[in-house]
This record gives structure tokens, sequence and C-alpha cells, in this order.
């Protein structure tokens, strides 16, 4: 399925302003919709000299002056992405949510994007109750992280993490429209004796399926050695100038806290390159 609506969370920030310019470029190149989201900042700081605010008049200023903070707030990121996003032809939106309704507008603009962008796993720009990882969780669309004013390329040269697992088959589907555009992709089959669903040919059956696609692709088999996975992931990327990581997420847990796979959780934790993470 081709990209056509892509959400990025924004925020006025040098960062914010990074991540725009990223699903920019992206939506230009995919021809797709843009939806930037703000999460206004709850103006209310928890002074304790608010607490002792007395009158209907003072309260009404205070009221007044933190209304006047998020509006503030609201516009500055409205111009931010909008500055970003008219230079180049696309189309975009920028939508509003309020902390009364973050947490449910946060989850039903995901749920209606094909990619869904970030700043990290622990994204401020996010609702304080949403992480990235409970989005995806929550709606089972992919995210893409992006590092801190990343400026690299938009997923020319891709690695894909490949166990023969039913989370990273759902990763490459995910990815698919960015997996045939890309100048290269590698499956990266990591300690490949070690499963058995591999087959006699580790990663060869998934290769010739995105080949198919019309993707550029070429399988590397790498040991670990004793070193653990993710940073075997992490090492191959940063060796191979790759400038996107394609993985499937694993949890463990049935809980509602969801704990992730050590080898997804290192990744989100050390990744300096974008990783689009499905589940």
């Amino acid at each position: 399925m081709p990209l056509k609506t892509i959400a990025v969370f924004v925020d006025p920030s040098a960062a914010g302003e990074a991540r725009t310019a990223y699903a920019v470029k992206l939506a230009f190149h995919h021809g797709a919709h843009l939806i930037g989201i703000f999460v206004v900042p709850v103006g209310w700081d928890g002074s304790p000299s608010e607490s002792f605010v007395r009158g209907q008049a003072a309260i009404r200023q205070l009221i007044e002056r933190h209304a006047a903070t998020e509006a503030a707030a609201t516009d500055v990121a409205n111009r931010s992405f909008s500055t970003v996003s008219t230079r180049e032809d696309i189309s975009f939106e920028f939508r509003i949510l309020r902390h009364g309704d973050a947490n449910e507008g946060a989850t039903l603009n995901a749920l209606h994007s094909d990619l869904v962008i970030v700043s990290g796993p622990r994204s401020g720009e996010l609702p304080r109750e949403w992480s990235a990882e409970s989005l995806l969780l929550a709606t089972g669309v992919p995210f893409l992280l992006l590092p801190e004013r990343w400026t690299g390329a938009t997923a020319e040269h891709v690695v894909v993490a490949w166990n023969a697992s039913r989370e990273a088959r759902r990763a490459i589907a995910d990815a698919l429209p960015l997996l045939v555009e890309a100048r290269s992709v590698t499956i990266l089959v990591v300690d490949p004796q070690k499963n058995s669903r591999h087959g006699e040919e580790p990663g060869a059956d998934v290769a010739l399926y995105l080949s198919r696609h019309g993707a550029k692709v070429a399988v590397e088999r790498v040991e670990s050695n004793g070193e653990p996975v993710a940073d075997v992931i992490l090492g191959f990327a940063k060796r191979h100038n790759n400038d996107l990581i394609v993985v499937g997420a694993y949890s463990h847990s049935r809980t509602t806290e969801m704990i992730f796979g050590g080898v997804t959780r290192r990744l989100l934790r050390d990744a300096t390159i974008p990783l689009l993470i499905a589940h």
C-alpha cells in the first residue's frame, strides 16, 4: 500500500523543524498528504503562588494568562510547520490536540495515517501519557523514530533486520513503499544458524519477495560472536552508511505495560539513524 497520509508530531523547536523537514521530503517523494499534529502544552505550570490566588477577577486573569500562553505556543508551532511545509509542492494541514482530548486525538490521528513520525521512543511532542511504543501497540500503525535534528537522507539505503518472525514480516509490509523506492535494501540476518525458520538460505526468500516488488535487494549474513544483536545491527548500519533501519517490534508481555523484547528496546534506546518500527 502506498504512503498517502503521513502524520508528524511537531513542536516549535529546532528539532521540530528538522522533523517537519524530513516529513515534508518524504511526503513530496511519495505524493502523500502531510498532517502536522501539535499537542498544546499545558499552560498551568503548578506554581505554588497560583494556589493562593483569590477573587473572581484574579482567577479570571490567571485563566486568561494561561490561555494566552497556550494560544501563543500554538501559533508559533503552526507558523513553524507551515513555513517548512510550503517549501515543497505538497498538501498539508495543521491539527491541534488540547490536553483534555490529546490522548484520544493522538490515537485517532495515528489510526488514520500510513506512517507516523516522531522524534524518539519517549517523544516529548507526544501527549504525556503516550510514548511511540505505546501508540504503536495501541494502533498497529508503523512509527518512524527520527533522531533529534536528523538532517540525513530519507530512506535511500535501508537495512532490514530479518529474523523470519511475524513482526519482521509485518515491518517489511509496512515499509514496502520506502523499500521499493530506496536505492539499496539490505536484508540483515544475524546468527542465521540459530534460527531454523530461516530455511536453507537465510534471507533469500524474503529478498526474492522484495525484488519482485522492484526493490534493489542484497542479503548479508553475519555472526554476533557474543555481541548484543542490537549492537550488531547498529554497527552494520553505521559502517554501511544506512539511513534507515526497519525492524519488527516484539513484546514478551501481554499486560498493559507491554515490555518490548531486548533487541527492540536496545535499538529504541541507542539508534542514531531513523528507525521504522512496526508491530
